[in-house]
């Protein structure tokens, strides 16, 4: 036996990654009796957890209940407090704490063996991690994704989006680069907790595919805030300044002085580092190419999340979705290619908060003959009105053909419970008479369906 085989550890299954995703397809593994290994190469819990969705929403938290503080001012309160800046980022501390930790736990409880360090392929059945070879007659890459790289001037000064959540001291202004969903709810959280934000993005397209009327709304009340929006607008060069200051001249000529700048403008997949020319795994500038099984070019090595090239959008749901289809697949409790709903639902977690789901609006204006688009205005509804979400606005998309509603798109305080419960009917196929059949608590937000779905 030579030294290179005594290091080899054996398993069944091997996924590198420990986001949401690779945690997900490795503890439905290890629950069926199976050795898995799991390689972590950074945070567990992944970008999810430690920089992106988790971390925001526990920001969010307090930024929403401040909004909704304002919104009550002189009915009920009489002054609006500060957000405590320190101690929101020790809440946000706290939680991505505790999830990271429970994240790693409950693969451990299922059975996984971890490892952590940088994953490289040395061929189609083994990789080292940390010195340590580890063969597998399967292998998941789940490895998700990493800021775009920039290139002008002084890119390197640009800080990922990410670690604006980990700044312990408040920013009196900063500029964020991109106007996407990661961008709209960063800006949202920041500015209602009083810091000036620079929105620069390279053409109009704010929360781009979602109703333009929507967001001229949203763009509108965030403007209201504190927002300055920089639109068709690039940065060209960055210089950090000798009393720590960035300026930021944009190719607009506008000329910017921040605390800091932040790129949200777009992820690319996190590959390259894992030598995947020794295993024979194709890839583009999309991805590792894989087939509608999420077979790569080496049928025994599957890929899924944001390293993979697939035609869905690079979201924590979506990844998930796919690890709990593969989990399956690889055990023979399905052998069919992978399908997702008709009709997924997606949330910005702005304030107000921007939900989509099925057709897009958008879609929709360029087949009138198709689809007809229903405007219904919700802040004069009981739920929307009692807590003053005056903003609320709902836009339906209906078929003409059959007369049923295929898309949603909603404005509001609580658009994320509404566009999921929009988003069952609609998967479902469900009449006007399956929603009077049901009997829903009242008052409560599932009540508006009765006047929804009609």
């Amino acid at each position: 036996m030579t030294n290179s085989e005594k290091k080899t550890k054996a398993f069944d299954f091997l996924v590198i990654g420990g986001g949401i995703t690779g945690l997900t397809v490795s503890s439905n593994l290890a629950i069926e009796g199976k050795k898995v290994a799991l390689i972590e190469s950074r945070d567990w819990g992944g970008t999810s957890i430690n920089r992106g969705a988790t971390a925001k929403k526990a920001i969010l938290a307090l930024s929403e209940l401040h909004h909704k503080i304002e919104a009550f001012h002189g009915k009920g309160f009489d002054s609006i407090p500060d957000i405590n800046w320190e101690d929101m980022i020790s809440h946000r501390d706290w939680l991505v704490e505790d999830q990271r930790a429970r994240a790693k736990e409950r693969a451990i409880s299922s059975g996984v063996y971890t490892f952590e360090g940088q994953a490289r392929f040395l061929d189609d059945h083994h990789v080292i991690v940390d010195g340590q070879v580890l063969s597998a007659d399967t292998i998941v890459i789940a490895t998700g994704s990493k800021p775009r790289e920039l290139t002008f001037e002084g890119a390197q000064f640009v800080d990922d989006s990410g670690n604006l959540l980990r700044q312990h001291r408040k920013p009196k202004e900063i500029a964020i680069i991109g106007a996407g969903v990661i961008a709209l709810s960063l800006i949202s959280s920041f500015t209602e907790a009083g810091v000036k934000v620079h929105v620069i993005q390279h053409n109009k397209g704010v929360l781009r595919g979602f109703d333009r009327e929507l967001v001229d709304t949203l763009v509108t009340r965030l403007q209201s805030k504190g927002a300055e929006f920089h639109l068709n607008a690039e940065p060209i060069r960055v210089c950090k300044e000798d009393n720590g200051f960035y300026s930021v001249l944009l190719s607009t000529g506008t000329s910017l002085i921040v605390n800091g700048i932040y790129d949200a403008a777009g992820r690319v997949p996190y590959i390259q580092q894992l030598d995947l020319e020794k295993a024979g795994i194709s890839y583009n500038s999309k991805g590792i190419k894989v087939n509608d099984y999420l077979q790569t070019s080496k049928k025994w090595i599957y890929a899924l999340g944001d390293c993979c090239d697939t035609p869905v959008p690079k979201l924590t749901s979506y990844g998930d979705y796919q690890a709990k289809y593969l989990a399956n697949l690889l055990f023979g409790h399905r052998n069919d290619k992978i399908s997702y709903p008709k009709a997924p639902a997606v949330t910005v977690f702005s304030i107000p908060k921007l939900g989509q789901v099925g057709i897009p609006v958008s879609q929709a204006k360029t087949s009138p003959n198709h689809y007809n688009i229903k405007d219904i205005d919700m802040s004069h509804w009981q739920n929307y009105r009692r807590v003053r979400d005056d903003l609320a606005q709902l836009k339906l998309v209906i078929d003409t053909s059959n007369q049923q509603v295929v898309g949603a798109e909603i404005l509001s305080d609580t658009a994320d419970i509404l566009i999921n419960y929009l988003a069952l009917l609609i998967n479902l196929g469900a009449s006007m008479q399956d929603v009077q059949n049901i009997i829903f608590a009242y008052p409560s937000i599932a009540t508006d369906l009765y006047g929804i779905w009609t």
